[in-house]
């Protein structure tokens, strides 16, 4: 059931127990309060004895035993009735329902004397008197179209329908009311919901673009601000991941690119043995050796792939040991130094080597893996001869920086920030072999050293890498 319905059933069936109750209520009233009322007003209508009262005495006063014609014509000429009565048996006049009705409400009230006795009773006047030594008793009543003593019968009857009609203009008004409330808190309720409703189901056929535009209740404002700001983030992660999907496909596509070559230069060689091409000595060794270096080409290209595969899954292992990021850094350099011309790659150590560096926890295969990743990074960038590539370490309290600068033509400002992501490549022509995951692996494994890594032009490109000093807790 809709929200709207529901909250106007739950206030009907409030309003409608509301009503019933007033009902209980007045039905309780005139059950128990019946006889009070009626005294009451019985009260209240007293001292509005008939005007010809005192004639009427005065003939019952004159009548002689037995003239009780006489007597009926002088009492009706003023609108009386007359009863005569001896003992409990009738002498003169009938019984009717409005004398039983006086009978049997004012029976024993009375003192029956031999002087009259005038009293009101529900708006009917009413003559009372013992007649001489015979014993007969004398009423005269006078009554009337209007009688008060009919009024006072249904006067039960009108109080619970005054009340019955007063509850039900108070519950129609309550209605009213009640109606005209609840459409407007329908109205600001259900608005911000149906926005809502619309925005998830444009979600779900997969437009993130259009935005809740909603001013009204606080609450309700910060819901809708909270929904656009995760429909903004989930279009965000929708357009990284296509991004990355495209950057995972021009990668495979790149390396499978990148492989080809090699292996093409293997195939090559190996068959230009096989087929006597290299038909001395010398040659066949020049073959192997150029076959063996494309192999270890295809090397990197599957370490790479290999590495990305283990970060992505999280299952690049990890051992820290204490060590001497400096002395560590030296030895990796003399030993390219010394499988490289020096008029291709010249290394220029920018510390002291007998200046004593405090020993830091780091991996040292996973340093390495970082250092492979800046050389090469360098060779394939730099587009200089021969190749100039600063190394500078120094202690920053407990911490080690290691800056690695190369004296290429750096990168453009506007992607210098994105060289860390994953995929991404400068040279979107691929001009150059690569696969746009050597630097994310550099920064993945730094940051898992508890440091960071940071990039800037500075006469070529500079890599910043802080190595933390305290206890690993990765």
């Amino acid at each position: 059931m809709k929200l709207e319905r529901k909250t106007f059933r739950s206030n009907i069936m409030i309003l409608a127990a509301a009503f019933l109750s007033f009902l209980m209520f007045c039905v309780i009233i005139a059950v128990f309060f019946e006889d009070p009322i009626e005294k009451n007003l019985d009260i209240i209508f007293q001292g509005k004895i008939d005007e010809y009262v005192t004639d009427v005495t005065d003939a019952i006063k004159k009548t002689e035993d037995g003239s009780w014609e006489n007597l009926k014509g002088s009492l009706s000429e003023y609108g009386y009735d007359m009863l005569v009565l001896n003992g409990d048996s009738i002498i003169y006049g009938n019984s009717s329902r409005q004398w039983k009705d006086i009978s049997d409400d004012i029976g024993g009230r009375v003192q029956v004397s031999e002087s009259p006795q005038i009293f009101f009773y529900r708006g009917i006047t009413v003559v009372e008197m013992k007649h001489g030594e015979s014993g007969n008793v004398i009423l005269a009543a006078k009554f009337s179209d209007n009688s008060q003593i009919s009024y006072m019968k249904q006067f039960d009857f009108m109080l619970l329908f005054i009340a019955l009609l007063t509850g039900i203009s108070l519950i129609i008004v309550l209605l009213t009311v009640s109606y005209f409330f609840m459409k407007r808190t329908n109205k600001m309720i259900m608005r911000p919901m149906n926005e809502l409703m619309k925005a998830a189901e444009r979600i779900k056929n997969g437009n993130l673009k259009e935005e809740i535009y909603y001013k009204g209740e606080a609450e309700f404002e910060d819901v809708c601000t909270i929904f656009n700001k995760m429909q903004v983030r989930i279009l965000e992660d929708r357009e990284q991941r296509l991004r990355n999907e495209k950057a995972r496909t021009d990668m495979i596509t790149g390396i499978s690119h990148d492989l080809r070559t090699p292996l093409t230069s293997i195939q090559g060689y190996i068959k230009g043995i096989q087929d006597g091409v290299a038909d001395t000595h010398e040659k066949k060794e020049a073959y192997l050796r150029t076959a063996y270096e494309s192999t270890e080409e295809m090397n990197i290209l599957l370490q790479k792939l290999f590495d990305f595969s283990r970060i992505e899954s999280g299952q690049m292992p990890f051992h820290m040991v204490k060590a001497d990021l400096a002395e560590y850094v030296s030895v990796y350099i003399a030993q390219k130094e010394s499988v490289t011309e020096r008029t291709d790659v010249v290394f220029e150590i920018l510390w002291d080597s007998c200046q004593i560096m405090p020993d830091i926890w780091m991996d040292v295969d996973q340093v390495r893996r970082i250092l492979d990743n800046l050389f090469e990074n360098s060779i394939k960038y730099s587009y200089s001869h021969p190749v100039i590539i600063s190394v500078r370490i120094y202690s920053d309290d407990e911490d080690m920086v290691l800056e690695w600068q190369d004296n290429g033509p750096g990168v453009p400002e506007d992607k210098i920030d994105n060289i860390f992501d994953r995929f991404y490549r400068c040279d979107d022509a691929r001009n150059v072999k690569g696969s746009g995951v050597g630097l994310y692996v550099v920064k993945y494994i730094i940051e898992r050293h508890g440091g960071w890594a940071k990039a800037e032009n500075n006469g070529g490109l500079k890599i910043s890498l802080c190595f933390h000093g305290g206890r690993y807790n990765g």
